[in-house]
């Protein structure tokens, strides 16, 4: 008697057959091969002990973003070796310049938002301390840090941001100091932010660990006006942002 398997039951019969053999042996190659997943736990660092370090790796590529994230991974990977020696830190110096020299968001608030994912495991957690770091960098005047082998001696004037885009911040500077971009005072005062902002990030990591987290930065009013009609779930609902508006808008109103 003639037997006929239906092109529907034939697929039905491989697909079984053929999963079971790759859900089988994916099962003993997992079991016997797979190394277990680091464990990336943030350890206490005094912030005050990498400011220096963080100046000068961002001098050694210019690059912001590189600074913070050498001077803070770089200390756990001398103190502790494994897994943070495995981290590709070099990788980071596409942040430079507000990512590849776009002028877009800050290294320094980027570096922030990376080491944060890496040792923040909820992701609510994770929004609230970038949200802090950015306010913050936004709000405070820099650079503070003053090197103890500067590159170069010069005096630095101090600015306000009032964003956390990198050409807002840097331009913001050149007509405070009078220098223009690109240039070697240009890249002292950016360097040197880099080590406030590395004491900062460092020092919200420690209290994070420790359960000590305290959020007290907000958007001016100015900006909470806005997101009064503007923001998500609003009359308007068209702008999703933690940023000052009025660096940027005037009130049309």
């Amino acid at each position: 008697m003639k037997t006929e398997i239906t092109r529907r039951r034939m697929l039905q019969i491989g697909g079984a057959a053929v999963g079971g053999v790759i859900l089988s042996s994916a099962d003993r190659i997992v079991r016997a091969d797979a190394p277990k997943p680091a464990q990336w736990v943030w350890k206490p660092i005094k912030p005050e002990s990498i400011q220096e370090r963080a100046y000068q790796s961002a001098w050694a590529k210019i690059g912001c973003m590189y600074g913070i994230v050498e001077s803070i991974i770089g200390t756990l990977t001398d103190k502790y070796g494994a897994p943070y020696n495995t981290f590709p830190v070099a990788s980071t110096v596409y942040g430079s310049g507000g990512i590849g020299g776009v002028g877009s968001l800050c290294g320094t608030v980027n570096a922030g938002g990376l080491l944060f994912g890496i040792f923040v495991e909820k992701q609510e957690d994770l929004f609230a301390l970038c949200n802090e770091l950015s306010l913050w960098y936004e709000k405070t005047a820099m650079p503070i840090y003053k090197p103890v082998k500067p590159n170069q001696d010069i005096p630095i004037v101090t600015s306000v941001s009032g964003s956390n885009l990198c050409h807002i911040s840097c331009t913001k500077w050149s007509n405070a100091s009078g220098h223009k971009l690109m240039t070697m005072p240009h890249f002292e005062r950016c360097n040197r932010m880099v080590s406030d902002v590395a004491m900062k990030v460092v020092s919200m990591l420690n209290d994070y660990a420790a359960g000590k987290i305290k959020y007290s930065e907000t958007l001016n009013d100015f900006s909470k006006g806005c997101l009064a009609c503007h923001g998500p779930e609003k009359d308007k609902g068209n702008v999703s942002a933690n940023m000052s508006c009025d660096t940027c808008h005037e009130n049309p109103h």
